[in-house]
């Protein structure tokens, strides 16, 4: 009879595992906070404004965590070199910890050292999977680790304010955050999207292989340059237009060679492949706000966050739990009711708050919040469980 591993060996035998718990508990936390926010019902004790804290924290605490998770777990199977696991595994998610609990504490400690402390984090995943990244024998996995870093920057430039050392950086900061994960994302997608979705259609399909056109390559990697160096020099102008409608342009065209459509009865691969779609619609979106007053900055940043991280993130996750776990790549009716709650979640941001803004606010909020609860109850036994197959990991 086997002998049975203690919950800690489990949970920090890979990256996935303590990171995908974290980052779904922040997610909900955060947006019941936001509610409660939205609605009088709590003061928030923190030296960020409510509308700044809830950006920062399920940007550089949510999807800080998730990214690190999927990192942790891609890096060793792309470098074929161990993943890491045990005490140095606690070690970085008590760095991620640490940020946490200095945000909502905040008032109480010196700014600087909140800042250090959330700071810290970031600094150590870069440490932690930078080289293995760097030198994984594919050189367009080195990006990985300047996006890394570009997030750094855009916490730090929200810290800076915060903390009197700069003033008036919080608000590119947050966008240099955005632009980071939206650039991690068009890589990531990239990578993965074609082969999930060819892997999967090709019982009931007959697919010609899937070609990378190194022109359409290059060119999603200059126009997401030119987006961040817009966000850092333009934000908020209409000459930042053209960068952000013409990024939109390229990632829609690379976007309609993945046969989106036919994903349709599959819901792990049509959440990605929505999650993919918004990223396209909330670039061009960002660019028409800053051109006219057809869509407001808000609700184009939120096809983004809402839409293209929520969903993207919620797909990346599931896949790579089930993966991982030794277990069907399936979504349950569960998983798949929980896709549909982001998207409508997002549905109602970007077009219900333009009507009813406090009340959509706060539907939006909980359509999330049931969401990745329903995603966190779906896959908590899972990560706190040996895998059923037997394998390591």
């Amino acid at each position: 009879m086997p002998q049975k591993q203690p919950l800690t060996t489990i949970l920090f035998a890979y990256g996935f595992r303590p990171f995908f718990l974290v980052a779904s508990f922040w997610s909900v936390f955060i947006m019941t906070v936001w509610i409660l926010l939205l609605n009088g019902y709590w003061s928030l004790p923190t030296f960020l404004t409510p509308v700044l804290w809830h950006a920062h924290e399920l940007l550089f605490g949510f999807v800080a965590a998730s990214a690190a998770g999927f990192l942790l777990t891609a890096s060793p199977n792309w470098s074929k070199k161990p993943a890491l696991k045990g005490t140095p595994l606690q070690w970085l998610l008590f760095c991620w910890v640490a940020g946490r609990v200095a945000i909502v504490s905040a008032p109480w400690w010196p700014a600087w050292l909140v800042a250090a402390l959330d700071l810290l984090f970031l600094l150590a995943l870069i440490v932690s999977t930078g080289t293995t990244l760097w030198y994984s024998g594919n050189k367009m996995h080195r990006i990985f680790p300047l996006l890394l870093t570009l997030f750094l920057v855009g916490n730090g430039l929200m810290h800076g304010e915060a903390t009197g050392l700069l003033e008036n950086t919080a608000r590119t900061g947050l966008y240099l955050g955005v632009d980071a994960i939206v650039f991690f994302l068009v890589m990531v997608g990239g990578h993965i999207m074609p082969m999930f979705t060819r892997n999967a259609l090709a019982q009931t399909e007959n697919l010609p292989p899937f070609k990378i056109i190194p022109i359409l390559e290059i060119a999603g990697l200059v126009t997401m340059v030119g987006v961040v160096l817009a966000d850092v020099f333009l934000l908020g102008q209409p000459l930042a237009a053209p960068f952000l409608v013409l990024a939109g342009i390229v990632q829609a065209v690379r976007f309609s060679q993945w046969h989106s459509l036919k994903t349709v009865s599959i819901p792990l691969l049509w959440v990605l492949h929505l999650g993919y779609a918004c990223l396209v619609l909330g670039l061009v979106g960002r660019g028409i706000a800053q051109l006219n007053g057809l869509i407001s900055p808000s609700a184009a940043l939120h096809i983004l966050t809402v839409g293209a991280m929520g969903l993207f993130t919620l797909g990346i996750m599931s896949r790579v739990s089930l993966a991982h776990t030794g277990r069907a790549l399936q979504a349950s009716p569960q998983l798949t009711l929980a896709y549909a709650l982001i998207a409508s979640a997002a549905v109602v941001r970007v077009f219900g708050v333009g009507l009813w803004p406090m009340e959509m606010l706060s539907l939006a909020a909980l359509l999330w919040i049931v969401g990745f609860g329903l995603f966190l109850m779906e896959f908590f036994l899972f990560w706190i469980r040996p895998r059923v197959d037997g394998q390591p990991g």
